[in-house]
């Protein structure tokens, strides 16, 4: 037997290939069927939540009611605890929303609060000793547009003082009584908690007010003609001591008076539209632009 002929044979490599690809065929067919198959199951398992329902979204500070909200199916893996169910739409309606709430967004626990908000807030943290008085006021010649609630002011203020007898003349004879101007401080220090526009509105309400509508929406009332006559203030609310306004006081009386008022270090102030620095921009910005 010629043993060399056997030596020769050797497996046909072809044909191994062949099945190797077979197998990894059939792998890939069974492993895409159960990913598949759990996928196709996992889309059976949904939740129903609650998405917003209104072509302009939500305000913020706006009762949610009923008509405002749809609900929407999610695979429960795209769940998370903090979305509010469909179930638990009585435990949303008729709350106020805290902020712009946008077309089809999902809505979610801590979206919203039970007390209505407050106008003013802050006369509400108000101490007890304190008072709030209005101030008319020119504001070009009291810093324009830089002045803001929170800023810290000194106001002066002239007026004509009557000269109780007459007097001598050092030319020699007697000049009549007479008047001469006098200039005093009359409050060194005191904060401007607010101002009003020359509608009698307060401007941090306007501001809040354009705080809550759509970023779209609030761009075009902000480029309005009517919205930056709203921010141009026309007098101030001050916040003193009984002190401080009974100083006020005996010179309001008094006829032909005029308050000089100058801004005070920022340093240690509470600026109310720092908190708004986004929307302060914006301001900022239009006004530019119209300038």
């Amino acid at each position: 037997m010629d043993l060399s002929t056997i030596k020769s044979v050797s497996p046909n490599k072809k044909l191994f290939k062949k099945i190797l690809a077979l197998v990894f065929s059939v792998t890939v067919i069974v492993v895409s069927f159960i990913v598949l198959n759990n996928a196709n199951e996992a889309a059976k398992d949904t939740v129903e939540i609650l998405k917003v329902d209104k072509k302009d979204g939500i305000s913020a500070d706006v009762v949610l009611t009923g008509n405002m909200i749809k609900k929407y199916s999610i695979i429960r893996k795209e769940y998370t605890e903090d979305m509010v169910l469909a179930e638990d739409l009585p435990s949303v309606v008729d709350k106020y929303t805290k902020y712009y709430l946008r077309d089809n967004s999902i809505l979610y626990k801590d979206q919203f609060h039970e007390e209505k908000p407050l106008k003013n807030e802050w006369l509400y943290g108000l101490e007890e000793d304190q008072e709030v008085l209005t101030l008319p006021y020119n504001f070009l010649e009291a810093g324009g547009d830089i002045l803001m609630p929170g800023d810290n002011v000194r106001i002066r203020v002239s007026y004509e003082k009557e000269e109780d007898a007459a007097v001598g003349n050092p030319n020699g004879g007697i000049v009549s009584p007479g008047s001469n101007r006098q200039t005093e401080v009359l409050f060194d220090s005191i904060v401007v908690k607010d101002m009003l526009n020359s509608s009698s509105h307060s401007i941090y309400e306007v501001y809040k007010e354009v705080l809550k509508l759509g970023e779209d929406k609030r761009q075009e009332v902000m480029k309005s003609d009517k919205f930056m006559k709203s921010i141009q203030p026309r007098a101030l609310l001050l916040e003193g001591s009984r002190e401080q306004i009974n100083n006020f006081a005996k010179y309001n009386g008094i006829d032909g008076k005029k308050y000089l008022i100058t801004i005070l270090s920022r340093k240690n102030s509470e600026v109310i539209l720092d908190e708004l620095p986004t929307l302060q921009r914006e301001v900022e910005s239009w006004i530019e632009e119209k300038k």
